[in-house]
């Protein structure tokens, strides 16, 4: 598949700034940070794609910082991860970016076959709208001015693109976000998706 990297669609309206960028997260360039969808264990090298290729190229104590974090800001029991929805944080590692924001939208645990995805999603709607949530707060907490999500849960969590551009714009367009939050999408059929989202959040709100 051939992803466009060189388009961003800028959509402005009184509560927030979104970049749609076609191509990977680890693509988007000149962020604070990345949101890693992760597992609640805070495995990297486990789940999404994205914590696939993040862990083979970020440097081994990633991982570890994240984990040490959680312990110490979220109260995580050593070796126990964190809970659905929650998000811990670590450096961007050997990928150049000040922060990795890990947020849980997995279990890896979860034992659902891929085959049965259509008929349980391994990410639920609430634990989608919970990580939007945490990742926001902890860019808050760390004067993080510019962020990039991907459409989280959307690969082996076996959420619909259009129901997760849904969530992640709603949570996004309700919250007090940075100066600049990207979200990169693989392809035009993603991008669409969020873009359609984005007029319809805007028409919504006007007519509020």
């Amino acid at each position: 598949m051939k992803i466009e990297r060189s388009k961003t669609i800028n959509t402005d309206t009184k509560l927030f700034r979104i970049e749609v960028f076609r191509g990977s997260l680890l693509d988007v360039k000149e962020v604070d940070a990345l949101v890693v969808p992760a597992n609640k264990q805070l495995t990297l090298g486990w789940g999404s794609h994205v914590a696939e290729a993040i862990a083979k190229r970020s440097g081994p104590a990633v991982e570890a910082e994240a984990l040490r974090w959680a312990e110490q800001h979220l109260g995580a029991r050593p070796g126990f991860g964190i809970g659905l929805g929650e998000a811990s944080v670590s450096s961007g590692g050997l990928l150049g970016y000040r922060f990795l924001i890990h947020a849980a939208v997995l279990d890896k645990y979860d034992f659902n076959p891929l085959f049965l995805l259509r008929l349980r999603q391994r990410t639920s709607d609430e634990t989608l709208r919970k990580a939007v949530r945490s990742s926001l707060a902890r860019a808050r907490e760390l004067d993080i001015r510019s962020m990039a999500f991907s459409l989280m849960g959307t690969g082996i969590g076996g959420m619909p693109a259009a129901k997760c551009a849904a969530i992640m714009i709603d949570e996004i367009s309700m919250s007090e976000i940075p100066e600049r939050v990207v979200i990169a999408t693989l392809g035009e059929k993603e991008a669409a998706l969020v873009e359609a989202q984005m007029c319809l959040d805007r028409r919504r709100r006007k007519v509020n």
